[in-house]
């Protein structure tokens, strides 16, 4: 019987062309990895990404990364990194990566260049890519409502930093109040349309929103054609009409997606409180006691509200239990109209009451503290006194100013070390005449020690706005002529919004600090304001 050897046939078996290939292409990789193990890369370390490349970062961008191709010696890259302009900052490192984040906030209209033109690699490898870079920050704009000439009344927005100007609102709408978006892309805006001869403008405000023609900041890619482009500048949407309900002071939350706002209804003025408007859901009266002034917080999700001599803090949103209810079987019309009147007729949660303060001036940035007023009404010596409380999120309690005056407003700086503060003075003059001196002081929180900044001339009413980069402030003033002045003295009855209309408007810049060094020690100075060549009122820096 003939047998046949497998493994001697297939020793003779000659090898295909492909085999061929395929061997030596693994033989030509082993070698190529190995060489690579042996000698390391030769290609030169360089940056490969810079987080703030071609951006316009604004006070919210605290740090900027750079990553690495390849792990660089630390002390070679801080030896060697420039920042033209200079921002003061410090580094770290995770790896490949650098962090460099900033002392204080990057000051706005500027374009910075950033190089890094030789660093050494961990492992002792020669030679380095330079790098070199452009960022800048936001335009420093703000808006204000006119106050002569075509402006008057409208809402005007003006970019310091190009020195162009843009009115947002039609003529004949008279605007009352504003607040911008924190994306800088809207203004929300309360505004009027009276009929003539009407003069309580009140009565027909409505709530309005208004693009400014700015592009939002976003991450996406600028190759990206299918981004959103911005509205054109001017195009209005109504977010609240006055049918029903009169509309009064409003705020919106630092994330834009909230507002607030006190209304009363037309034909029964017991019919009153605020009202939140929450993206995408219908307008609801908040069920509450009746309060004055409020504020709501930064989560963007509570309401601080004045209510008797303190303040209460109210849930704007439903409850967890509420939103995470089970799916129960289809509700019938009458089971939707009894549930609805239920949760209407229900009382919003209280988280909190504060029993001191009657009055929130301002709350940090990241909610880690307040700034309230105490009206002593407890305390029968400080009875006609104002107290100005800093309030810790733990209960920490520190009393920074108390005045026989007035305390009108107060700003945090930007790291919420500072309390930027208007105040009006009592100043008695003989028996019975007395004068209210308007000035602003800066009040460190850590010390307590106050600064007094400017003086201003007596007036009804000052707005302050501090610049999102910490440096100036805007003030508005407002004069009346000596001429003015004795008809009014001639004649009594002159109304006080006669002489609103008469007077003088004006805006100013405040610079705060004189050098960086001041800057860094949160430590602003006195220094002279710059009268703008601007006739508005209530102006409003963009973030």
């Amino acid at each position: 019987m003939r047998t046949f050897s497998r493994t001697s046939r297939r020793e003779k078996q000659p090898l295909e062309p492909l085999d061929k290939m395929a061997t030596s292409v693994i033989l030509l990789m082993i070698g190529i990895i190995a060489a690579m193990l042996l000698l390391g890369s030769q290609a030169l370390p360089k940056v490969r990404t810079f987080s703030w490349q071609d951006r316009a970062v604004s006070a919210d961008d605290v740090a900027f990364m750079l990553t690495f191709t390849q792990p660089v010696e630390p002390a070679s890259v801080e030896a060697n990194l420039k920042i033209e302009p200079e921002l003061a900052g410090k580094f770290s490192w995770a790896g490949r990566r650098m962090a460099y984040t900033l002392a204080v906030p990057a000051p706005y209209g500027e374009t910075y260049t950033l190089s890094l033109p030789e660093a050494n690699a961990l492992n002792r490898q020669s030679g380095f890519e330079p790098f070199r870079s452009e960022f800048r920050t936001r335009d420093r704009i703000f808006a204000y409502i006119g106050a002569d000439g075509e402006e008057k009344g409208r809402l005007v927005m003006f970019n310091f930093t190009r020195k162009e100007k843009k009115l947002l609102t039609p003529a004949g709408q008279t605007v009352l109040n504003f607040q911008p978006y924190p994306d800088r892309d809207r203004i929300l805006y309360l505004a009027a349309s009276p009929a003539e001869g009407e003069e309580n403008t009140l009565a027909f405000a409505e709530l309005y929103s208004v693009a400014t023609g700015i592009e939002a900041e976003t991450t996406a890619p600028k190759w990206q054609i299918w981004r959103p482009k911005p509205a054109d500048a001017g195009e209005r949407s109504l977010i609240l009409d006055n049918k029903d309900y009169q509309n009064l002071k409003f705020d919106l939350s630092p994330n834009g997606k909230v507002i607030v706002i006190q209304r009363v209804n037309q034909q029964n003025p017991a019919d009153f409180g605020p009202w939140v408007l929450i993206e995408g859901e219908p307008p609801r009266k908040l069920q509450t006691e009746p309060g004055g002034d409020f504020r709501i917080a930064p989560d963007s999700a509570s309401l601080l509200l004045q209510q008797g001599q303190g303040t209460a803090v109210i849930a704007l949103t439903e409850t967890d239990s509420a939103q995470t209810a089970p799916e129960t079987a289809p509700e019938t019309a009458p089971e939707k109209t009894a549930k609805t009147a239920a949760k209407t007729a229900a009382t919003d949660e209280l988280l909190d009451f504060l029993p001191d303060y009657g009055l929130t001036l301002d709350i940090a940035n990241d909610g880690s503290a307040a700034a309230f007023v105490n009206f002593n009404q407890d305390d029968p010596e400080k009875r006609f006194t104002q107290s100005l409380v800093w309030v810790s999120n733990r209960g920490e309690e520190k009393l920074l100013l108390q005045t026989d005056g007035n305390i009108v407003s107060a700003q945090f700086n930007e790291d919420n070390e500072l309390l930027y503060c208007l105040v009006n003075r009592l100043v008695v003059e003989g028996d019975t005449n007395y004068l209210v001196m308007p000035y602003l002081t800066a009040i460190n929180i850590k010390t307590g020690q106050a600064k007094k900044l400017i003086e201003m001339p007596p007036q009804p009413e000052i707005t302050v706005s501090l610049s999102p980069d910490g440096l100036a402030i805007l003030f508005d003033e407002m004069l009346v002529s000596d001429q003015q002045q004795n008809d009014q003295d001639r004649q009594a009855e002159s109304s006080e919004d006669e002489t609103l209309m008469e007077a003088t408007h004006r805006l100013w810049l405040l610079p705060l600090f004189s050098t960086l060094e001041e800057r860094l020690l949160d430590n602003p100075i006195p220094l002279p304001a710059t009268e703008l060549e601007i006739a508005g009122r209530q102006p409003m820096w963009l973030s």
